[in-house]
């Protein structure tokens, strides 16, 4: 199963019709077949910035691609994630993609 990671999004947790988006991200990737790491849902428990930030990392390097919303200009750790996911060489698709875009990049990926 493709695993992609969402990036971009926390500022958007907060913010219900930019949640309703995710969600719907989500859901389109999934039916894809896909398996999605959004993190907002990862549980940090008593972890600082910096443990938070490694947690993500190592969840992004398990996966193939990155979904990218555009505030990711607006959060830190979602501009490192990024610059992480393109030193590994991981597909990017930004927000907002097609399903036809997302499906060609999708199947393209390797295992």
């Amino acid at each position: 199963m493709k695993r992609i990671y969402i990036c971009g999004n926390d500022a958007m947790v907060n913010d219900s019709q930019h949640s309703v988006e995710t969600n719907k991200v989500k859901k389109k990737l999934e039916s894809m077949r896909c398996s999605v790491i959004n993190p907002p849902e990862i549980q940090y428990i008593d972890l600082g910035w910096t443990d938070i930030m490694e947690t993500r990392i190592k969840q992004l390097k398990k996966c193939q691609a990155v979904y990218v919303f555009p505030d990711w200009r607006s959060n830190i750790m979602a501009r490192i994630e990024l610059t992480v996911a393109m030193d590994l060489k991981l597909q990017t698709i930004f927000h907002p993609s097609s399903n036809k875009e997302i499906r060609q990049i999708i199947t393209s990926l390797g295992n």
